[in-house]
């Protein structure tokens, strides 16, 4: 099970994160994600059943439904990723990341996506690798970048929204 702390400047407040994934074979994936919120005691969920397709073609792509306990619905999600390495040891990529979520019960749907570089530098210090990322979303128009240390993940966007992740 993954677990994480997470904080978030918009919200200020810590929540307690926790997914678990279950591989029902090796293309059926069902997987649970819970959140307590440490200051409210409010608690959240979402269950999702993915089926992966075309490994070889692209990084991954994954058709399945949600369950979304704070909202009470289910909703429909398809969501690709392709890496293309840049350097030759494939520390520096772009990476291409895209979806839509439909909800048949108020039949909308939402598309989202992102491009970004990414970088990976293992042993930054004697017990440290760090990675890097610089993307842009196309969608909300807006680009952001993502520090991670070991457990310790920074996001922030140029519109002032971060969030800090800790894994435990």
């Amino acid at each position: 099970m993954e677990t994480s702390l997470r904080f978030g400047g918009d919200q200020k407040q810590l929540r307690l994160h926790a997914k678990e994934s279950f591989f029902l074979d090796k293309s059926f994936l069902l997987q649970i994600h819970g959140k307590l919120n440490t200051h409210t005691g409010a608690t959240s969920g979402v269950a999702q059943l993915k089926r992966k397709f075309l490994p070889g073609v692209l990084t991954s792509l994954d058709v399945g439904a949600k369950f979304d306990t704070e909202l009470r619905e289910f909703t429909y999600d398809i969501q690709g990723k392709k890496s293309l390495p840049i350097t030759e040891n494939g520390l520096l990529s772009l990476d291409v990341k895209g979806g839509f979520n439909f909800n048949p019960r108020l039949k909308v749907g939402k598309a989202r996506g992102i491009v970004e570089l990414s970088y990976k530098i293992f042993n930054f210090t004697e017990e440290q690798d760090l990675r890097l990322k610089v993307g842009y979303d196309p969608f909300e128009q807006k680009p952001y970048f993502q520090i991670r240390e070991n457990n310790w993940t920074l996001n922030a966007d140029v519109n002032g929204s971060w969030n800090v992740i800790y894994d435990l």
